[in-house]
C-alpha cells in the first residue's frame, strides 16, 4: 500500500507534468485510507485545495443517479423492465414506436438509443428536467432500443425525471434525501451551498503557454444534472460512496442498496462491447466495468466545465480509488495515476487500447459509403484514393462543449478507415500521431447489404 507521502509526491509530479491546477486523490483499502491534495482551487484567488474542497463529480454522477433509481427498485416503486412511458406518459420521440420500447433498464445500461448529447443549456429551475423531456418529440431514438450500447446523457436525465415523478421531489432533493444525506457525504447540487464551502472551479489551460485561467461559468447545462452537470463533492465523499458499493452498506452501517441491487448494477449487460468506450470492457447498470471475471473492477470517469474526475471500486480487494481535478487536462493526470496505482497495488491492468492491424482486411468499400446522422451531428463515409475515409461533422453546440471539456477538435476532416475484421465490420479510424486510432463499427445491414448504423463514439443512423 502506498504511503501518504508517496501519494502526495506522485500527485504533485503528475499535476506539474500535465499542467493541472489542483487535484485531490484518496485510496481506501481494507480499512486504511491514504489521501493527498495539490495545487489551488481557484487561480484567481490562490485558495489551496483542502481535503474538504468540493470538485465537480461530472459523469461519476451517473452512478449516483443509478443508485437513486435502484433504491426505488428495492422499494418496488420502479420496475427495471417496464417501459419508460408507463411512468412518463408523454415520453415520445420522432420515432414513437422506438421510444415506446425504451425500458428503465435501457436507461441504466445506455442501450436506449436516446441522444448522447443534446445541449440546449436550459434555464435552471425545479422543472428543468420536465422541460428537457418536452424537447424529445423533436429528437430521434437511434437504432433499436436495447440492442446497441450508446452512451446517453439524455438517458440519465430521463432516469432523473422518473425519480422526480415517483418521489414527488425534484431530482436534487431526491438525490439528497436518498443518497447524499444517508451516506453523510460532503456533497451538494445546490449552488448556494457551494458558496459556503471550499469549492474548486474549473480551469482552461493554454496549450502553448500552459497558463491556466478559470472557466467563465462554474456550471453548465442544468438539464443534465442527473448525467453530471450539477453535483459537487470532496474526495472523502467519493470514497464513502464507493465503499457503499462494496456490499450496499455505508461505512457506518446504513444499508443503501440490497445485495440484489448491488449484483444487478455490476452485472455485465453486453455480449459484445467492442468499439465502445475504450477504457472499459463492458457496462452494468450505472457502472462501467474495467475488468470482468472473479476479480471484478468497477469504474466511472467524469468531465465537467474544466474539470475531470474518476472513481474505481475493486470489490474483492475491498478497495476504492478516487481522483478529482479542476483542470481541462485532468483526465491525463487521473489516467496516469489510476493506471499505475491499480497495477502496483492490486495487479489490475486497464484494457489495452484498440490498435491498427498489421495488414488491413479487404472489404467492399461501396457497402459502407454514405451519410449517417445523430443529434451529435453527421458521419460522412466516402472513398478517397481507393481507401475508405470517415469525416465526423459535429454540431456547433457539441463543438463548443468539447472545447470547454478540454478536447477541442477544430474543423472536421476526413480520416482513413482501416478494416480490422471484415466479418464483424470492425474498423479503426487513423487519428493524428503514430499508432493513434479510434474504433469504428458498422451494424445491421439492410436488404442491400449496406449497414444502417455506425458507431463512431456514438451511434449514427444511415440517411443516404
Amino acid at each position: 500500500m502506498i504511503t501518504e507521502t508517496e501519494l502526495a509526491g506522485r500527485l504533485s509530479e503528475l499535476a506539474g507534468k500535465f499542467g493541472v491546477t489542483g487535484a485531490s486523490v484518496a485510496l481506501w483499502h481494507d480499512g486504511r485510507l491514504v489521501r493527498a491534495q495539490t495545487g489551488t482551487a481557484n487561480v484567481a484567488t490562490g485558495a489551496p485545495v483542502r481535503p474538504d474542497t468540493l470538485f465537480a463529480a461530472g459523469s461519476v454522477t451517473k452512478v449516483f443517479t443509478a443508485s437513486l433509481a435502484m433504491t426505488l427498485v428495492d422499494e418496488g416503486l420502479l420496475d427495471l423492465d417496464a417501459p419508460v412511458p408507463a411512468y412518463l406518459p408523454g415520453f415520445r420521440s420522432v420515432n414513437p414506436e422506438r421510444s415506446a420500447a425504451v425500458t428503465v433498464r435501457m436507461l441504466l445500461n445506455h442501450s436506449s438509443g436516446l441522444p448522447s448529447n443534446h445541449l440546449p443549456d436550459l434555464a435552471p429551475g425545479e422543472d428543468v428536467l420536465e422541460r428537457f423531456l418536452d424537447e424529445l418529440p423533436g429528437l430521434p431514438v437511434t437504432g433499436v432500443p436495447g440492442e446497441r450500447w450508446c452512451y446517453s446523457n439524455m438517458g440519465m436525465s430521463t432516469l432523473g425525471r422518473l425519480a422526480e415523478v415517483i418521489t414527488g421531489q425534484s431530482f436534487d432533493a431526491a438525490l439528497d434525501a436518498r443518497v447524499l444525506r444517508p451516506l453523510s457525504l460532503n456533497a451538494t447540487a445546490d449552488a448556494d451551498e457551494l458558496l459556503l464551502r471550499s469549492t474548486a472551479v474549473g480551469h482552461v489551460v493554454d496549450p502553448v503557454t500552459g497558463v491556466a485561467a478559470p472557466v467563465s461559468r462554474l456550471r453548465l447545462g442544468p438539464e443534465s444534472g442527473p448525467a453530471g452537470s450539477r453535483l459537487w463533492l470532496d474526495v472523502d465523499a467519493l470514497i464513502r460512496f464507493g465503499r457503499t458499493h462494496l456490499d450496499g452498506t455505508s461505512p457506518d452501517g446504513h444499508r443503501l442498496l440490497s445485495p440484489e441491487a448491488i449484483r444487478q448494477m455490476r452485472t455485465p449487460q453486453f455480449d459484445d462491447y467492442w468499439g465502445c468506450l475504450p477504457m472499459y470492457v463492458n457496462w452494468g447498470l450505472g457502472w462501467a466495468i474495467v475488468q470482468e471475471g472473479p476479480d471484478l473492477v468497477l469504474g466511472h470517469a467524469g468531465a465537467n466545465n474544466g474539470m475531470h474526475s474518476n472513481l474505481v471500486v475493486v470489490p474483492e480487494r475491498k478497495a476504492v480509488l478516487a481522483v478529482l481535478t479542476n483542470s481541462q487536462t485532468g483526465s491525463q493526470l487521473y489516467t496516469a495515476l489510476c493506471d499505475g496505482l491499480l497495477e502496483e497495488c492490486f495487479g489490475v491492468r486497464v484494457p489495452e487500447p484498440v490498435s491498427s492491424p498489421e495488414s488491413a482486411a479487404e472489404v467492399d468499400t461501396a457497402l459502407f459509403v454514405g451519410r449517417y446522422r445523430s443529434p451529435d451531428g453527421d458521419v460522412l463515409v466516402d472513398v478517397r484514393d481507393g481507401q475508405l475515409h470517415l469525416e465526423l461533422i459535429r454540431t456547433p453546440a457539441l463543438l463548443e462543449w468539447e472545447r470547454v471539456m478540454g478536447s477541442p477538435t477544430g474543423g472536421s476532416r476526413a480520416l482513413p478507415l482501416v478494416c480490422v475484421d471484415a466479418g464483424q465490420r470492425r474498423f479503426v479510424l487513423e487519428l493524428d500521431g503514430p499508432g493513434t486510432v479510434a474504433p469504428v463499427r458498422f451494424f445491421d445491414p439492410g436488404p442491400d447489404g449496406r449497414p444502417t448504423l455506425v458507431r463512431a463514439g456514438t451511434l449514427y443512423e444511415r440517411t443516404s
